[in-house]
């Protein structure tokens, strides 16, 4: 299996994301006594280089990636104050080139991002679960990225379950 690494950027932007929603614990919940929802749905420029391993003849060269991801927030703050926060990003009309051998790439990927906060700003519980696929010209050249995390606080701050999960695959090359 050969793995694809994000460029520098690319992590910061996916720890931005993930790091967002514990800023309401900073803030902590505001009091609520009807349960209200917001919905917004965002169309956000996408620049994203990734290594390709599979790229290149298996040699592996850089893609750069442009297009578009939209993405729909659901916030709910319920009747208590708890804050639930549902997320949902796809691409549209991404492209990548790689740097190397000028080869055409076309990306899809799936986001979805759960979060839940009790009230008092615990208990606390984090999913995402990220499919990201490239797919290049000839055999070969095709790839799925897989991350999934998962955090929960209980009552008390204690981490109760925490993991993280990622793999990176090429696929294999047709006989």
């Amino acid at each position: 299996m050969h793995k694809i690494r994000l460029t520098r950027r690319a992590r910061t932007a996916s720890a931005v994301a993930l790091l967002a929603p514990s800023l309401v614990l900073v803030a902590g919940p505001a009091p609520a006594y009807a349960a209200e929802t917001t919905t917004r749905i965002l169309r956000v420029p996408m620049d994203l280089s990734v290594v390709l391993p599979c790229a290149n003849g298996g040699l592996g060269e850089v893609v750069n990636f442009d297009g578009t991801i939209s993405e729909v927030y659901h916030v709910t703050v319920d009747e208590t104050g708890g804050f639930h926060v549902h997320i949902v990003e796809t691409q549209s009309s991404v492209h990548g080139v790689g740097a190397t051998t000028g080869d055409r790439y076309v990306s899809t990927r799936v986001n979805l991002f759960v979060y839940n906060q009790g009230s008092g700003g615990l208990p606390i519980t984090s999913t995402q679960q990220l499919v990201f696929g490239i797919v290049g010209p000839g055999p070969g050249n095709d790839a799925t990225l897989r991350i999934t995390n998962h955090t929960t606080l209980n009552a008390d701050g204690t981490v109760t379950v925490a993991f993280d999960t990622f793999t990176a695959e090429c696929e294999p090359t047709a006989p």
